[in-house]
């Protein structure tokens, strides 16, 4: 796109702070301790010291802090830095000034009445936050309701954990009429907040006053609770968190008010609860069948538990919907204690964002572990988290010796709508790979994440086929969440191959592996592969047809592109008790073969032969080692 300049406009220098911008980066992909900065094209900058970067911190809401525009497009506020030719990096921020969480920083640049912008994202950790937890889990929920009264944002997650807490009930009430506007407007996701406002309501009446108690009671009686209800509005209905909360919300409301005649369905509240006691009950049965269908995702589970979470703790016990909700809530538990690893569940997803990917420390799951078996950290994710801190569910026992297993683990499991999903996670107490097995091969992507490999919560890495080719942008599929176009995935153990095929009418005509090098201790490239370490642990990657690393601009030394539609990538996991260091780790991925027929591929490493056929097959040295489909509980080695 071409845009006109006003004629006092440096078009030179224009294009020069867009290259400015376009090349900067963080120095890390996780800053946990000291001072987040920023990798300076210097190069770049005017000799003259007359360059000047403005820098917007996120506000506590996680939200870029509000720009000040006045006349043109002249920029106020922010944070002012000179950039000098002779400063290589800018300390911008301490990391114990922002809030924990993954954050989008916003960068500016002015020249008259010409401004730039660029958005980069990096995650925030706070070491005191990862410190193992009590041994009691009543004290473990207790340190998570105090985290979120003190760092979590004013949302209603804050709010419940403030009523629960007995801390300033007058903010905490001001916090809910507000979320109660969204509510009211019908706003996407407004599920999710008024389940935990119809549980304050319930636990908390006495508390609230008389106008707040009032407007949840207009709101609860004026909501649209399902797609069989008139309405035109922007809420989604269709995902199966949001079906289950809106089910939930409607059992809920219904029998807080059983004789007030709700005004979108013209059903008494009576006859609302039992509508949706139905539907929850229709919904529990597939989900009991299927499981997430939104696999492993870190984004959608802690939703799905949101709602579990608190139906369970506003029914009776013995009764049919508290049982249900117990029963969904240990499938939950056992699901993230085989895939977890070191805090933090990092695998194939069903549906993720870039958020996620990078920021698994503050992932709702991550908060999961925590609560319900001290294996993960505190974070200020509400969703989830909140409804089991203020519950006193605690999860199967017996699933724990999941979540760290002393040998190699593999676990293999078919999940989802239909099934129709094939799972494939190899871990041990170093390392994880995970795969989603032949899942819609060559098909169009949304925001499926089919191969992982994973050390720990940042050194990782993952091959994907790019949906956009802007970084950071908020595409579904985007830059590195999701797939344009899917590859056939198979796996063996610590070996897992991607075979893509891009359509020719794709104008994105590479793939690339997302391997952050600043997060390991080592690493070493050669022309088609790169392999990195980390506390005596490896990944590695290789590509067919070669892999060059990024160098410059805002993805540099984290993204390995691979040219062409056709291609064969394998990512591949070890440890020191097996290749000794990292140099004998290369050597073994040097070993590796891929040839590529078309039809089929075959991938050998001196061990094993994987032979792919394009239809589907898949065998190691002749065998079929694995016979999808399975339950949803899988089979354990």
């Amino acid at each position: 796109m071409v845009l006109p300049l006003p004629e006092n406009s440096d078009a030179g220098k224009i294009k020069r702070y867009e290259s400015i911008l376009e090349n900067l980066y963080f120095t890390r992909e996780s800053y946990s301790e000291g001072k987040i900065s920023l990798s300076i094209p210097t190069e770049l900058i005017d000799q003259n010291n007359s360059d000047e970067l403005q820098v917007f911190l996120p506000s506590n809401s996680g939200d870029i802090l509000q720009m000040l525009v006045t006349s043109g497009m002249t920029v106020k506020g922010g944070i002012h830095f000179p950039l000098l030719p002779e400063g290589k990096e800018l300390a911008i921020a301490d990391v114990q000034d922002i809030l924990p969480g993954y954050k989008d920083f916003l960068f500016h640049m002015q020249d008259g009445e010409v401004g730039i912008n660029r958005n980069i994202g990096c995650q925030i950790v706070w070491k005191k936050l990862q410190q193992k937890g009590s041994e009691k889990i009543e004290e473990r929920r207790k340190e998570f309701l105090d985290i979120l009264c003190e760092y979590g944002a004013d949302n209603i997650y804050k709010a419940a954990a403030m009523f629960q807490t007995g801390t300033d009930i007058q903010k905490a009430e001001q916090i809910l009429l507000k979320m109660l506007g969204g509510v009211n407007a019908r706003e996407d996701c407004s599920d999710f907040c008024f389940i935990v406002i119809l549980y304050i309501y319930k636990k908390f009446y006495k508390d609230l006053s008389e106008t707040a108690r009032k407007e949840i009671e207009k709101a609860a009686v004026n909501y649209r609770y399902w797609i069989d209800e008139p309405g035109d509005d922007v809420m989604w209905f269709f995902s199966e968190n949001h079906a289950l909360l809106f089910h939930i919300c409607q059992y809920l409301a219904g029998s807080y008010f059983p004789k007030q005649v709700f005004t979108n369905s013209g059903r008494i509240g009576q006859e609302v609860k039992q509508h949706g006691e139905e539907l929850l009950n229709e919904w529990f049965d597939a989900f009991f069948e299927e499981f997430v269908t939104e696999w492993n995702s870190n984004a959608y589970i802690p939703i799905d538990v949101h709602g579990f979470g608190f139906l369970y703790n506003l029914t009776d016990k013995d009764t049919p919907l508290h049982e249900k909700a117990k029963k969904a809530l240990d499938m939950v538990a056992y699901s993230i204690t085989m895939n977890a690893h070191k805090g933090v569940v990092m695998t194939s997803f069903g549906r993720t964002y870039e958020k996620e990917l990078k920021g698994n420390d503050n992932t709702g799951i991550t908060t999961l572990l925590y609560i319900l078996y001290n294996a993960g950290h505190l974070n200020c994710d509400g969703a989830g988290s909140i409804a089991l801190a203020v519950s006193d569910y605690t999860a199967p026992e017996e699933y724990r010796e999941n979540i760290n297993p002393k040998e190699n683990m593999i676990f293999m499991n078919t999940q989802g709508y239909e099934r129709h999903v094939n799972l494939y996670l190899y871990k041990n107490q170093d390392v994880v790979l995970s795969t989603a097995v032949q899942y819609k091969p060559f098909k169009k992507g949304y925001q499926e994440h089919i191969v992982q490999a994973a050390i720990d919560s940042t050194a990782q890495a993952f091959v994907n086929h790019p949906g956009e080719v802007q970084p950071y942008g908020t595409g579904r599929p985007n830059f590195w969440a999701g797939n344009g176009e899917l590859p056939l995935a198979v796996q063996d153990k610590d070996l897992a191959v991607m075979v893509y095929r891009i359509s020719k009418e794709n104008r994105i005509d590479f793939t690339h592996a997302y391997m952050p090098l600043g997060e390991f201790e080592a690493y070493i490239l050669e022309s088609d592969l790169a392999a990195a370490e980390k506390d005596e642990a490896y990944i590695g990657v290789k590509a067919l047809n070669g892999c060059q690393l990024v160098e410059k601009g805002v993805t540099a030394y984290r993204e390995l592109v691979s040219e062409g539609r056709n291609n064969v990538w394998v990512i591949c996991v070890g440890t020191k008790s097996e290749y000794r260091d990292l140099k004998k780790f290369v050597a073994h991925l040097k070993n590796i073969t891929i040839q590529d027929d078309g039809d089929h591929v075959a991938v050998t490493d001196g061990a094993r032969v994987l032979d792919v056929n394009i239809d589907g097959t898949f065998t190691v040295n002749g065998e079929e080692t694995v016979h999808y489909p399975l339950d949803w509980k899988g089979v354990k080695r």
